[in-house]
């Protein structure tokens, strides 16, 4: 038993399959490919993969990542069959394996987004303003409750292009603080008058441990 991390990109329509199908179609991948996974034991058996930090159904992503273990060692031309397998719009640019002091993907702490705006633009001085809030308090959903909860301690930074129509943002995020960059969007027509974005796409950029690595 090896194991392995692998980074792919989400892009295209490859953006509307979701965390569950995505699960299976690497499955099946590794299989086409002719790469032995590791399966638990049991009455079922299921293939020991996870993915770090699971991407909202619309957005596309050059920096996804997955944990495998395999039943062998994998080579170049290994990452070029299951890359041939995978449908158009997943790509894998990188494999390497797991060693000692790794950083597990329980470690992710912050995710970095793109959001193109196409109907609306902001200020680099608007969004200074906003940052200096005292608070930001908006209506967050989880699956238990709805909250007005605030947000501001979990943006890291917010940076927009001269044009202001392309915004980036470092957000919370990981298993115990996870702010999902469409709430951000949401407090800023909140809060930033004139700002009435509702159409744009969402890119991830990064995505970052507590320590402020990357994951490989």
């Amino acid at each position: 038993m090896i194991k392995y991390r692998f980074c792919y990109a989400k892009f295209g329509d490859a953006k509307y399959i979701s965390h569950l199908d995505l699960i299976r179609m690497f499955s099946r991948a590794f299989k086409r490919a002719g790469i032995p996974l590791t399966h638990s034991e049991g009455f079922n058996p299921h293939p020991k993969m996870a993915i770090g930090l699971p991407l909202s159904v619309g957005l596309t992503s050059e920096c996804e990542y997955m944990d495998a273990e395999l039943d062998r060692a994998i080579s170049a031309d290994d990452v070029s069959a299951l890359n041939a397998s995978l449908p158009m719009g997943i790509s894998i640019s990188a494999a390497a394996e797991r060693l000692v002091g790794t950083k597990k993907l329980a470690d992710i702490r912050w995710a970095t987004y793109k959001v193109t705006l196409h109907d609306g633009a902001v200020s680099q001085d608007a969004l200074d303003a906003f940052m200096a809030r005292a608070d930001v308090v908006v209506e967050k959903k989880t699956k238990r409750k709805v909250s007005d909860t605030d947000i501001l301690p979990d943006i890291a930074a917010l940076i927009v292009s001269k044009d202001g129509t392309v915004l980036t943002m470092t957000v919370s995020a990981g298993a115990s603080y996870n702010i999902k960059p469409e709430l951000v969007l949401l407090a800023m027509r909140t809060y930033i008058e004139g700002f009435g974005a509702t159409n744009y796409d969402i890119h991830r950029a990064a995505i970052i441990t507590d320590d402020g690595r990357n994951l490989m």
